[in-house]
């Protein structure tokens, strides 16, 4: 063999080494998230199924004190085998994902307690409405999948009673909610209670069969589903809306915010963090929220006077209120209305986004037993089209709500807001999957606001009343961070945070403030992410100049996932610099 052939076979062989090494670090952290991924799915079965991972559909979380004990431990032992990784040589992607899974994992321990006793107990999203979320999630396709919704069935009352322990403990430490909140909840729980097996949307599978389960086992499914419901499901949510009613709401905190606690003051503030991953205080939060209002309303002012109304914003606002044009007639012509301004958008999606993901949604209303306290809401698809996503609108008594605001509604919603931003986020190659479903609400909510502007772009806010809608959307988000905080930091009342409202947002149901009451802090990161958004928006036009192209710069804010904000302002700062 001659020199030339040994020395080029020495020089594979280094090179083999060399990438080798630099592989083995970035394989090690690709398998700590995969591992870790999977244990989060296993730990939490709820959350599994929301994502599309049917595994562990027969069960519940294990809320059992022992069983928080564990979940809290394999937090803790994640973080310890974080740090232990070798991170040098690995690609900036993977130092990030790294970043965000640290930031993750302690934004998840900080709260924990706070989540557990005092937030698992709330109108939106508290423990006895995920079992109706849980459930509309499940497969339904099979003889197996609907065994797997009867185990769960069946198992709410251990779920119940977990659950129940967690209330005594927050009931023996103080983390209660007040009683407007408890009152809602009791309403609800009435609600779900009052329906039979029938109509209960717990047992909508058993309803509707696919043609693949014989009617043999049809039958026999729907009987066990009517027993199970009318057996173990009733009495289970008797007991618990007699718990919540009577030795829940007897301990029920005094006041309605948060610092009325021993110790609110230290949990506001881990909320607020967690909730806007910022470190910007009550004190600085409020007054950009009344700034923010003053601001929107000048450019409201300006849109009635194109109208042609010479009043107050407030009598303009009494006018909608008295013009049958704006309001709907029925939930069918809500629902009918907001499906065709989606319909209106999807097709100019692609002149300000590059990657335009598969959109498996629909719009539809939200549940009666929910419906007087729950906001709209959205789900996106899950990644293997399984489920679809879904827009959940509040159709509450439709012939009070407006028309003119449901533009912005739909774009906040659905597109490009909630629905289309996760659908992107579950469709990135590469990303590891802890990252296609990581979520905070100041990244959520602020980039479903931003996208709230974009209706001019997008067919819609064609007449001055749809963009003062826009603005009025604008503003409520404004009004939060003043009404947020006035409760939570600055010892409003109830009927104080009504005043603010009323006079600022007089379009919106008095159940925001219960909600605002009820989940501290999440009100403040529609503006705070919003804000974030555009600011980087229009430091890249600037810096950019002709350069700049929309398509792109969305493209920076959504290619990555779900980011906190300090996170996304580098991942921006690095695009702005890189067009240089």
């Amino acid at each position: 063999m001659n020199a030339t052939v040994v020395r080029a076979l020495l020089a594979a062989a280094c090179l083999i080494a060399a990438r080798t090494h630099a592989a083995a670090p970035a394989d090690a952290i690709r398998s700590f998230f995969t591992d870790a991924f999977e244990e989060r799915l296993r730990d939490s079965p709820e959350f599994a199924t929301a994502l599309g991972r049917h595994e562990y559909d027969d069960r519940w979380r294990d809320w059992s004190k022992e069983g928080r004990s564990t979940i809290h431990r394999h937090l803790e032992s994640r973080l310890r085998q974080l740090a232990s990784l070798p991170t040098e040589g690995v690609s900036e992607a993977d130092r990030l994902s790294v970043r965000l899974f640290r930031y993750q994992s302690e934004s998840d321990l900080a709260a924990e307690d706070l989540e557990t006793h005092l937030l698992g107990l709330q109108q939106l999203y508290g423990f006895h409405v995920r079992v109706y979320l849980t459930i509309d999630r499940m497969s339904a396709h099979n003889v197996h999948e609907y065994e797997n919704i009867l185990a769960r069935l069946r198992a709410v009352p251990a779920y119940v009673d977990q659950n129940m322990e967690i209330l005594n403990e927050a009931i023996a430490r103080g983390l209660t909610q007040p009683t407007v909140v408890v009152d809602r909840i009791v309403d609800q729980l009435d609600h779900q209670i009052a329906q039979d097996a029938g109509h209960s949307a717990l047992l909508g599978a058993f309803r509707h069969f696919p043609a693949i389960v014989p009617e043999g086992e049809q039958e026999r499914l729907r009987g066990a589903a009517e027993a199970t419901y009318n057996k173990e499901f009733l009495p289970a949510w008797k007991k618990l809306r007699a718990f919540v009613a009577g030795p829940y709401r007897a301990k029920a905190r005094p006041g309605v915010g948060i610092g009325s606690l021993a110790d609110g003051r230290a949990a506001y503030a881990v909320l607020v963090r967690r909730l806007t991953t910022t470190s910007r205080t009550p004190e600085d939060i409020h007054q950009l929220g009344v700034d923010e209002v003053k601001r929107i309303e000048t450019q409201m002012q300006a849109v009635v006077r194109e109208i042609g109304f010479n009043g107050s914003l407030r009598e303009f606002a009494l006018s909608l209120e008295k013009t049958p044009g704006q309001h709907f007639k029925s939930k069918d012509d809500m629902l009918i209305y907001c499906r065709n301004a989606a319909k209106i958008i999807e097709p100019e999606l692609p002149t300000l986004f590059k990657r335009i993901p598969v959109l498996l949604y629909g719009v539809r209303a939200i549940p009666e037993d929910r419906e007087q306290a729950s906001a709209s809401n959205a789900q996106a698809p899950t990644a293997d089209g399984s489920a679809p996503g879904w827009f959940n609108l509040n159709t509450y008594e439709p012939e009070k709500q407006y028309r003119y605001d449901k533009e912005a509604l739909v774009l906040h919603e659905a597109v490009p807001g909630h629905v289309f931003q996760g659908a992107v986020a579950r469709s990135i190659t590469g990303l590891p999957e802890f990252r296609k479903y990581y979520g905070n609400s100041a990244y959520a909510e602020g980039w479903a606001l931003y996208a709230e502007s974009l209706g001019a772009d997008l067919g819609v806010y064609r007449d001055p009343y749809s963009r003062y809608g826009q603005l009025s959307s604008e503003r409520f988000r404004a009004v939060r961070l003043v009404v947020d905080t006035g409760l939570h930091a600055f010892g409003w009342s109830r009927d104080k945070a009504l005043d603010y409202f009323h006079e600022h947002a007089p379009e919106e149901s008095v159940a925001e403030i219960d909600r605002y009451i009820s989940w501290p802090a999440q009100a403040l990161a529609y503006k705070l992410g919003q804000l974030e958004i555009r600011a980087l928006r229009s430091e890249a036009e600037t810096r950019l100049g002709s350069h700049f192209d929309v398509r792109e710069f969305h493209d920076a804010v959504l290619r990555d996932g779900v980011l906190p904000l300090d996170l996304l302002h580098e991942q921006v700062e690095s695009y702005i610099g890189s067009v240089h």
